[in-house]
């Protein structure tokens, strides 16, 4: 009997423990963390080269395993050595949004969410304390002129969330950046060294 509740023990655990190494691994969107671009392929994404080296080797993405339906663009990087290191978001643009109220709601929503899966580790939501740019009706022209921010940020024990307001002028947007914190420091050590290289 001893021997047999023991057994169902270490059982509960492994179970527990691989489910705790998945939702680790869980990367936004139906993605795992260091996964390489075929495999990420493998799922059915489509991944488009994109021009930037910031952080590797970066794709545009498309045909996502999950996703929100105002999802404007997803750009993937796998740094130096193909490993799903971080993810970007956009959501599309609120038209004619000055006052934010939109881009506001949104974000409010995108919150509640993270924070069932993340904690909260730093809130910033800065008004522009100019005349011009501190009015109601400015909001977005003031984020466009980074005259006033306003952004969140997450964490697990793998990964560091960023959410944040963007805008154009009088349209407003939301954006997520997700990085993973492991897959974050090889790319730094490996782009030091691609650097190093290069004298």
């Amino acid at each position: 009997m001893i021997a047999r509740l023991y057994t169902v023990t270490i059982l509960i655990f492994l179970a527990l423990s691989s489910n705790a190494n998945a939702q680790e691994d869980a990367a936004p969107f139906g993605l795992s963390w260091m996964a390489s671009s075929v495999e990420i392929e493998a799922l059915g994404v489509a991944l488009t080269p994109m021009d930037i080296a910031t952080f590797g080797k970066s794709f545009a993405a498309t045909n996502l395993p999950k996703a929100l339906t105002d999802l404007e663009a997803v750009v993937l990087s796998f740094g130096y050595d193909d490993r799903l290191w971080r993810v970007a978001a956009i959501g599309n643009e609120f038209d004619n949004d000055k006052y934010g109220s939109q881009a506001k709601s949104r974000y409010d929503q995108l919150a509640a969410s993270l924070a069932k899966s993340y904690a909260l580790t730093s809130r910033s939501h800065r008004p522009s304390s100019d005349n011009f740019y501190g009015k109601a009706d400015n909001f977005a022209y003031a984020l466009s002129k980074n005259e006033a921010y306003c952004y969140s940020l997450y964490g697990s024990p793998s990964a560091e969330i960023e959410l944040s307001i963007g805008a154009n002028h009088e349209d407003t947007y939301w954006r997520l950046v997700y990085s993973h914190i492991e897959g974050k420091s090889s790319f730094t050590d490996r782009k030091a060294d691609a650097e190093l290289d290069a004298l």
